[in-house]
């Protein structure tokens, strides 16, 4: 539980100090590195924010992903009304991981997040990906962060 907090407090300061700063053009995710779309973005090198959907991942030791990700989910849903959560199976860069989907409401609209979790290229990660629409097949995700995380191979 320690370790979720200290991990969560170094990503509110990086986050918080990458928002001071310069933008930049790539971002880098378990050892791949991408342009940032247009008309997205990048606060930092481990987060994204476009119109229509918002990626953040955080790594972690292989340890912690053992009980983070369960913490992550409780920490994301924490005072969010109407959460539906669901358990699923989906891929992270073509390597099949854990995840859950969320539904809740907000501003009195549907908002939905995926977070998938597992050890990707030798990189223990954590991906949330908030988006506006309901992600029920593969095409439902916009194309940049199709390239990333998907529910069917």
């Amino acid at each position: 539980m320690r370790q979720f907090f200290t991990v969560l407090i170094l990503f509110s300061v990086t986050t918080s100090f990458a928002q001071t700063s310069k933008q930049t053009d790539s971002i880098s995710l378990c050892f791949n590195t991408y342009k940032v779309p247009a008309g997205c973005a990048a606060p930092s090198e481990y987060q994204l924010e476009c119109d229509d959907y918002k990626m953040i991942w955080l790594y972690v030791t292989e340890d912690m992903l053992q009980t983070m990700p369960a913490q992550f989910v409780d920490q994301v849903t924490e005072g969010m009304k109407k959460v539906k959560k669901e358990t699923i199976t989906c891929y992270l860069l073509d390597k099949e991981v854990q995840g859950c989907k969320l539904s809740y409401k907000r501003d009195n609209e549907t908002a939905y997040q995926l977070i998938a979790y597992g050890v990707v290229n030798g990189q223990p990660v954590i991906v949330q990906l908030g988006l506006t629409n309901d992600p029920k097949t593969n095409e439902d995700i916009p194309e940049f962060p199709r390239q990333i995380i998907r529910l069917t191979k």
